[in-house]
């Protein structure tokens, strides 16, 4: 008898992904053709913008493709994305600069009209770098038109097609559907961090000459801004206004930073031009000329840019003002659509099987987890009078602490930041957003330097809940570090609690000397939390 075996279900992340790459796929090659033949600007724009989409939206669902298609299809969308951007680039300063000279000739021809004099400098300086970069462009499309060749040599994109397509029609074929609830904790986590990072430039927005920070910000807004949309369609009204908000701020950076180019651009062949002056100190140098059009032009930049900056400063503290980041924030988790929210609180032992599966993921730290569960349990217990937290939360610090090591099944390196991330996405975890990141958090501080309040994810957590997460990783991280050597040595842990100090008195198999030294280098945020040291017998 043959057995037929049966693929493996698609998962709901997977479905959702391929509903977002598969219209980017179209996007991108309706404009090929365009692209090709170079007769309009629009059609580069319009494939750069399509490119640059895949590629955010491509690590976003990474699990859900095999690694080597990944890599692939990352370095060629990659390498197209950037000859298109540096084409798009020179695009935008000849466009430019053919709207300055219209805008001189139309000057002329008023002052004509009126009998006056026209008014408007000599253009020495843009004819030069509209001849330069029209040079430039034609160099660019051979680039372009060759990396073209290349990506359509290699296939990825029917590729890419073919996959997401037959991911598409197994998931309609699958009479089970997958659900849909961790799909949310994944968006939130990653819309978060990149709201994170894009403020993280925050102390420079009113310094005027931080250039390469402003620089930085508009990448950091770029990013977000197709993350946001990528997620968009599990939130109601898809986030608009965030979105219209974060793409005119980088609009508006776009501008600041175009400014910035033509400043350094204009200054290097003012520099040229000088250099140029000197080896030709002929009678009737036209490169005198030439210099003071290369000033006129470089302070029409200069004076715009400050323009620009000043209503960028004002629409943000504008932003700031109304609290768009943290009606974002909160509706990453209050304003997502009902199907993906999780219909009910879950009673401990409906979610303890699902805990259980997810923990056996690497069952070599099976051991080490539950011995780690059983020191953090007994510490909560003991300290119940400090923290005042319930059942609720001692049930969350036992998942957290089951689960804390289930990212060693990729390796060592990073396994606190994969367990989250694992907790985040489970699909089968019957634990909506809140709780997810609860314990995704105290599982990911269990290791190494305290990166909580860091963790962009935590901005989702009302300050209540963040203290709860810090005090519940606080005890996991001792309870880790006191079965540091993964040997189960460590029998017992109790806490005997007084004014000036809590004493940790610990009963062993053999000399747990190391594991205790452990367990106290991994008690600062125990120390600071609790408001007192913690001593070690």
């Amino acid at each position: 008898m043959t057995f037929i075996e049966k693929p493996e279900p698609v998962r709901a992340e997977c479905v959702f992904g391929t509903q977002q790459i598969l219209p980017l796929l179209d996007a991108f090659s309706q404009e090929i053709d365009g692209v090709r033949h170079a007769q309009d600007s629009e059609h580069i724009h319009r494939m750069r913008v399509a490119s640059r989409r895949l590629r955010a939206a491509l690590p976003l669902f990474a699990s859900c493709i095999p690694e080597k298609k990944y890599r692939l299809w990352m370095q060629e969308m990659q390498r197209i994305t950037r000859a298109l951007g540096d084409a798009r680039d020179a695009d935008v300063q000849i466009a430019f600069l053919i709207k300055l000279e219209k805008k001189r000739a139309a000057g002329i021809r008023a002052a004509h009209q009126n009998q006056a004099p026209p008014g408007m400098p000599d253009n020495e300086a843009e004819t030069i770098l509209l001849s330069q970069l029209q040079k430039k462009r034609s160099k660019l499309q051979t680039a372009v038109v060759s990396a073209l060749e290349k990506l359509e040599r290699s296939g990825v994109i029917d590729d890419m097609r073919i996959f997401f397509t037959d991911q598409k029609l197994r998931a309609l074929r699958t009479r089970k559907k997958p659900s849909p609830y961790g799909i949310a904790p994944v968006a939130a986590t990653r819309i978060s961090r990149r709201l994170s990072l894009f403020l993280s430039y925050e102390p420079w927005v009113h310094m005027p000459d931080a250039i390469t920070e402003h620089h930085a910000l508009r990448i950091a807004a770029k990013k977000l801004r197709y993350t946001i949309e990528a997620y968009a369609p599990l939130y109601r009204r898809g986030l608009k206004k965030p979105l219209l908000r974060i793409k005119k701020v980088q609009g508006i950076l776009g501008e600041l930073h175009d400014c910035d180019v033509w400043i350094d651009l204009v200054m290097v062949m003012l520099l040229k031009e000088r250099q140029a002056s000197r080896e030709t100190d002929v009678p009737g140098n036209s490169r005198a000329g030439n210099i003071a059009s290369f000033r006129r032009f470089l302070t029409g930049r200069e004076k715009e840019r400050k323009i620009i900056y000043r209503r960028f400063v004002r629409y943000w503290d504008f932003l700031k003002r109304t609290g768009l980041w943290k009606e974002l924030t909160a509706s990453l988790d209050t304003g997502r659509k009902q199907k993906y929210r999780f219909p009910v609180v879950c009673p401990d032992e409906e979610v303890r099987p699902q805990i259980s599966r997810l923990s056996n993921e690497f069952p070599a730290v099976s051991d080490h987890s539950q011995k780690v569960t059983d020191l953090a349990l007994s510490l909560f217990d003991d300290l119940t009078p400090l923290h005042l937290m319930g059942n609720r939360e001692r049930f969350l610090l036992e998942c957290a602490a089951l689960l804390h090591d289930i990212g060693w099944k990729y390796g060592q390196k990073g396994h606190a930041g994969r367990s989250a991330d694992m907790i985040l996405s489970d699909e089968a975890l019957p634990l909506d957003l809140l709780e997810r990141v609860t314990i995704a958090l105290v599982a990911q501080a269990h290791r190494g330097k305290i990166r909580i309040e860091s963790e962009g994810i935590i901005s989702l957590l009302s300050p209540k809940d963040r203290t709860r997460v810090a005090m519940l990783a606080a005890l996991l991280r001792v309870a880790d570090g006191l079965d540091s050597l993964h040997l189960g040595s460590t029998v017992s842990a109790h806490c005997v609690v007084s004014q000036e100090q809590i004493l940790l008195e610990t009963t062993a198999l053999r000399d747990i000397s190391a594991e205790k030294e452990r367990a106290r280098e991994k008690s600062d945020l125990f120390n600071r939390v609790f408001e007192r040291p913690l001593v070690i017998r």
